[in-house]
């Protein structure tokens, strides 16, 4: 299983045999570099592809799903203008979801996730800065970021998340070692349309429609003005290849 223990532990083994053949014959440096060079490339690919589960088991869709359901999720809210209008929609079309709060978003918010909880979706941990360093944190930073937001959320909402999504889908040793002590599921996604990133709403729609299947869970993000059409287009789309729209708990626990 390739993983970053492992990956680590073959990598100082090769290291320590090239060294000890080196003692007895003469060895060109760039192996080591293009050794070390191999390392850090995995290290790097682990980081930013969840999937994998280098550094810790990560839920990023039901595969071998034969049953038509499917997790949309959101990222990066409350938000005091377009979360409640992804709500409306997914009231409107019976639909359930999961959100990924920010800790500081929540306290700006907090009848917003109240609604989010009281409408019957599941409320998520999402770091309380996301600031753009955080990833490079420690643990001993992680695990107050973590924490905060889940007690802000079990006091505004009354309910204590299970669920943590590492903002924008990085992972690392640290962050794995945090999430362990704070016993929180790891998520991720298997279908992420840049929707933040990609301005013109067909090429997002496309790319979502292209990728739907069975056990699929799907990021985006209520904080921009585009979500509105994006997830209208969506829900009918989805309902009419008869899926049902599910939180992310249903759809792994079952």
């Amino acid at each position: 299983m390739l993983n970053f223990k492992n990956t680590t532990i073959a990598f100082i083994l090769i290291f320590v045999g090239l060294f000890i053949v080196s003692l007895f014959s003469d060895f060109p440096i760039w192996i080591y570099i293009v050794g070390f060079g191999i390392w850090f490339a995995l290290i790097a690919i682990g980081s930013f592809f969840m999937g994998l589960n280098f550094f810790t088991k990560s839920f990023t869709g039901r595969k071998g799903e034969t049953r038509k359901r499917i997790a949309f999720t959101f990222d990066d809210g409350p938000h005091p203008e377009y979360t409640p209008i992804v709500l409306k929609l997914l009231k409107e079309y019976n639909a359930k979801a999961t959100f990924f709060c920010i800790g500081k978003h929540v306290e700006q918010y907090p009848e917003i996730a109240k609604q989010i909880v009281v409408e019957g979706h599941t409320i998520g941990n999402h770091s309380y800065s996301h600031k753009n360093t955080i990833s490079f944190k420690g643990t001993a930073c992680w695990l107050p970021e973590i924490k905060k937001t889940d007690s802000i959320l079990e006091e505004i909402t009354g309910t204590k998340p299970t669920l943590f999504r590492p903002p924008f889908g990085v992972t690392t040793p640290h962050l794995a070692k945090a999430v362990e002590l704070t016993y929180h599921n790891v998520v991720g996604w298997n279908i992420r349309p840049y929707d933040t990133v990609v301005k013109n709403k067909k090429q997002v729609l496309l790319r979502l429609r292209r990728k739907v299947k069975p056990g699929a869970v799907i990021l985006l993000h209520d904080t921009h003005e585009r979500i509105e059409d994006i997830l209208e287009h969506m829900l009918l789309f989805v309902k009419e290849k008869g899926y049902k729209m599910v939180d992310l708990n249903t759809l792994m626990n079952e």
